[in-house]
């Protein structure tokens, strides 16, 4: 790409959460199922009177987000769910795959950065990790970016630095170019540690998000 002059911008998204939304929302439309019993109310849609300690603990770098899912997937297994890894609690609710998974809000987001001459690129930790070849082939979305980096096929994960350095290198762009957006505290304190632009994502409010992004961006609010 080679563009490293002062005003050079890339938009870097995180997938699940700012582009795919989460378990935690898609579980309202299935009451009754295991996966809603277990994961409604929980993760950032916790109402702060009833905390999710897990999720609390994931923000604060004391479990890793697979560590997270791994407590969830074996407790729906428990309660009658699939098999207990994470993949099959991910199967459950994200396939087949279908428009409503994406948000609108970055499909617009992902659109006005590209017609504006702003590079789009995906920075992901678990992909392939927690979804099927058939499923990642499927996701029209991921045609419409410049670039996926998954740490999963790359075998290091956010917020491990090498992970971001390895993104701009392939963008052939300075870290400072980086404008990233991730739901993920953790993940964001990382990128900030290397000089990179970032955006934290609120789940409840996903609009409040890209118009920070937006402005990051110098793109229409």
């Amino acid at each position: 790409m080679g563009a490293t002059g002062v005003d050079t911008r890339v938009l870097v998204l995180d997938f699940g959460g700012p582009v795919l939304r989460t378990v935690f929302e898609l579980v309202e439309e299935e009451p009754g199922s295991p996966a809603h019993d277990l994961l409604a109310g929980r993760g950032p849609m916790a109402p702060p009177e009833e905390p999710d300690p897990d999720w609390a603990a994931l923000q604060a770098g004391q479990i890793t987000e697979r560590e997270y899912w791994a407590h969830r997937a074996a407790e729906w297994h428990a309660a009658g769910g699939g098999g207990a890894d994470i993949r099959a609690l991910v199967a459950d609710l994200f396939e087949p795959v279908r428009p409503v998974l994406v948000r609108e809000g970055a499909r617009r987001l992902i659109r006005d950065a590209r017609a504006a001459g702003i590079p789009v690129a995906i920075l992901t930790n678990d992909m392939a990790a927690f979804h099927s070849e058939e499923w990642i082939a499927s996701m029209d979305v991921l045609a419409e970016v410049d670039l996926v980096v998954d740490g999963s096929v790359e075998g290091v994960l956010k917020p491990d630095p090498r992970l971001y350095q390895l993104l701009a290198e392939r963008l052939d762009v300075p870290l400072d170019a980086l404008v990233f957006l991730d739901d993920q505290g953790t993940n964001i304190r990382g990128a900030e540690a290397l000089g990179i632009r970032s955006v934290w994502f609120d789940v409840p409010d996903p609009e409040a998000s890209y118009a920070a992004v937006r402005t990051l961006l110098d793109l229409e609010v």
